[in-house]
């Protein structure tokens, strides 16, 4: 729970960050158009997930997929039941 926790804020924090140092090494970010449900869909698998709530009311979620040698990161932002909607990044 707590390593979830430790994840979910650093994903947070890359996510709006937009600190550089010398030290930092360019990362691919680029957007997705898919959804989480459909790379399920089409096979990626959930390597890692994560939970974090700031508030009573704010939460997010992440999730962390693999396919071949590809890896993607999704996040959902306070879901509601039946409405979620997700947004996913792809690492390489």
């Amino acid at each position: 729970m707590k390593r979830a926790l430790l994840f979910a804020l650093l994903v947070a924090n890359l996510l709006h960050s937009s600190i550089t140092s010398a030290q930092e090494a360019r990362t691919e970010w680029a957007p997705l158009a898919k959804s989480l449900t459909v790379l399920v869909n089409e096979g990626w698998r959930i390597i890692s997930h994560g939970h974090s709530r700031s508030d009573q009311t704010s939460e997010l979620f992440s999730f962390v997929l693999a396919k071949e040698n590809k890896v993607v990161i999704c996040l959902i932002y306070a879901p509601q039941p039946n409405n979620a909607t997700s947004r996913c990044r792809a690492l390489n």
